[in-house]
């Protein structure tokens, strides 16, 4: 008995499919932000997988990274997360559109996301948003990545996650 063939469309393989630049800058960032935020306690970074239920009845939400600070963060972990996180981090694949990756920004903000960036591996720019911001301001490779007030002290430089 032979196997039947199956077809496979090709843009349906690359539309979750994130690049290995792209898991590297996750695991760099998330690095730096675990280095600083786990000794001065100040709350938790996830990871991707993570889930958040932001409000009851809307879509989940999983950022690339994201952090919840200390005082917010719920009792248990082990389960999805029922709030918005702190700050929400997505890195832009080469299969994103812009319009998405806005909407997700619109989304993030409208669900009291404090601080969202946005990583463009591409252009190796860093977009900031703010909750109630109108535009976000745009970092390159020799600027410097703040914590703000979410992360308070958290600085690091933009070229660390591209070299």
């Amino acid at each position: 008995m032979t196997m039947p063939e199956v077809l496979i469309d090709e843009q349906e393989l690359t539309e979750e499919v994130a690049t290995g630049e792209n898991g590297e800058i996750a695991v760099l960032l998330s690095w730096h932000l675990a280095a600083y935020i786990y000794p001065n306690k100040l709350g938790r970074v996830f990871d991707g997988r993570t889930t958040f239920e932001m409000k009851p009845n809307y879509p989940k939400k999983e950022p690339d990274v994201s952090f919840v600070a200390a005082e917010r963060l719920p009792n248990r972990v082990r389960d999805i997360i029922k709030l918005a996180p702190d700050l929400a981090i997505e890195i832009v694949s080469p299969n994103d559109k812009q319009f998405e990756i806005e909407e997700k920004v619109l989304q993030y903000l409208a669900l009291s996301v404090r601080l969202v960036w946005v990583i463009s591996p591409m252009l190796q720019v860093i977009y900031v948003y703010h909750s109630g911001d109108k535009k976000p301001s745009i970092l390159g490779i020799d600027d410097e990545l703040d914590g703000e007030d979410v992360i308070p002290g958290f600085k690091l430089k933009i070229s660390a996650l591209f070299e």
